[in-house]
């Protein structure tokens, strides 16, 4: 009787728990928050990347002869050069002792300068006193690049094995030297404006967070860790001049709608990209002026339009893109993005997308189907496109794949395409690892923009 009375104890008690873990979970009261925090350490844990290659590194090119091979398509007719975004021991043929972050090449490859920084001095330890997990400075990446009027190079980084993943910005001189950085989560990709101004997307963490955007919709994040995104204006010496917080600007705005129905409530906006409006674009949206921004919502997958001064929502325009990166804004007015996962008609299930953001009309303009034989784009995440002063050639960065091309926006045909490829040895060689038979890389690329010929001599007779 003792030993069955004991049995019906321990059955009991399992009942209860089980009956109090319903009850937590549901109406999420205590031990919910805890439980939760331990499931995301453990799955945090899970994901934490064993692999001592660059972030970006996608696998061996067994095939490749050497480095980032390139492939003239046709002759596009122009003498710009391209910078390309690179990262930390990417190229060390080019920069031997700690890789390329960006390089200006030319289209036979040629690369007629490049940017280098020793990523432990940038990321020392005692500067990670607000991030936790692997603070190491080779878990740090180049995320995306900018060169402002001045020849000066602007660089966000994001990491690997870290919380948050979004590490900074900084700004280096033609020469390579830091002119300044700033450990303030910016990430993705930086753009600077006319007036030498840095635009970049920020992030914060907030916890505790109980309801979608101050609706009655109970916010559903498991680790109860919410990022909180937003926009950052910089001044050409770093010195913070705005920061605007998508939460509070949907709030002001009466947008709620942007925070709902988002893929994870843990992230409801993922700001991912900044471009400015053109007095050309400001004429055709009432109430919108030039040098307003449009900023790139990934969660909602919309593109906003907010005041540069105040972050007031002035305009959304929503439609086919799903998932879009790196809006700008065409000669002519329209919008055009990276839209990573809309596309149903082309080959990879990736495009670049063209919209009217009056009517809300849009379509492909690259890969289209006249062109599209051999061609597409396959990037389920990130991506980057950027386009001539004039707007008829454009570069597009398959992210994933590795891959740039060189576009005529007005038919779709390709003239020109880069893949990322590296000699990874001297990394393997320097972190203690056995290269093996592996000696080229395929790397992700992060993105390539236009720079004038005249600009680039202009740079470097300055030094």
């Amino acid at each position: 009787m003792a030993s069955l009375s004991k049995l019906l104890f321990v059955v009991g008690l399992c009942f209860l728990t089980f009956v109090w873990g319903v009850v937590a979970t549901t109406k999420q009261v205590f031990p919910y928050r805890y439980v939760q925090h331990v499931l995301t350490g453990i799955d945090a844990w899970k994901k934490m990347e064993k692999t001592r290659l660059p972030q970006h590194v996608i696998g061996p090119a067994p095939d490749a002869s050497g480095p980032s091979p390139v492939r003239a398509l046709a002759t596009s007719g122009s003498d710009d050069l391209i910078l390309m975004t690179g990262g930390f021991f990417e190229r060390q043929d080019i920069c031997p002792s700690f890789g390329c972050m960006a390089a200006i090449m030319d289209r036979s490859g040629k690369v007629l300068h490049s940017w280098q920084a020793d990523p432990a001095i940038l990321f020392a330890t005692e500067k990670f006193a607000d991030f936790t997990g692997q603070p190491d400075p080779l878990n740090m990446n180049v995320q995306g690049v900018d060169i402002d009027g001045d020849g000066n190079l602007i660089v966000v980084f994001q990491g690997r094995n870290i919380f948050p993943y979004q590490v900074g910005i900084a700004k280096f001189g033609w020469d390579g030297g830091l002119l300044w950085q700033r450990m303030d989560n910016s990430h993705h990709w930086p753009t600077v404006g006319p007036d030498g101004r840095i635009y970049v997307p920020i992030s914060r963490i907030a916890r505790d967070e109980t309801h979608v955007a101050g609706t009655s919709e109970p916010l559903d994040c498991k680790g109860g860790a919410v990022f909180e995104e937003g926009v950052q204006i910089l001044a050409p010496d770093g010195t913070e001049l705005h920061r605007f917080w998508m939460a509070d600007a949907v709030l002001a705005s009466d947008m709620q709608g942007l925070a709902y129905s988002v893929r994870t409530d843990c992230d409801p906006y993922h700001v991912n990209g900044i471009t400015l409006l053109t007095p050309v674009a400001a004429q055709k949206l009432p109430g919108t002026q030039a040098g307003d921004l449009v900023v790139s919502l990934r969660s909602s997958s919309s593109l906003v339009v907010m005041d540069a001064e105040t972050g007031e929502i002035k305009h959304v325009t929503v439609g086919p893109m799903v998932a879009q990166h790196s809006p700008h804004v065409l000669p002519d007015g329209s919008f055009a993005v990276f839209d990573n996962l809309g596309s149903h008609d082309t080959p990879g299930g990736s495009r670049v997308l063209r919209l009217d953001p009056v009517t809300g009309r849009s379509e492909t303009i690259f890969p289209i189907a006249e062109n599209a034989a051999g061609w597409g784009l396959n990037s389920n995440a990130q991506g980057q496109i950027s386009f001539s002063d004039d707007g008829t050639r454009m570069l597009v960065a398959s992210t994933l794949e590795g891959l740039v091309y060189e576009v005529e926006v007005a038919t779709g045909r390709a003239l020109w395409e880069y893949r990322s490829i590296s000699d990874m040895r001297p990394y393997l060689e320097m972190t203690g690892q056995s290269p093996g038979t592996d000696r080229f890389f395929r790397l992700q690329t992060q993105g390539a923009r236009f720079v004038r010929a005249a600009d680039y001599e202009r740079f470097a007779a300055r030094g």
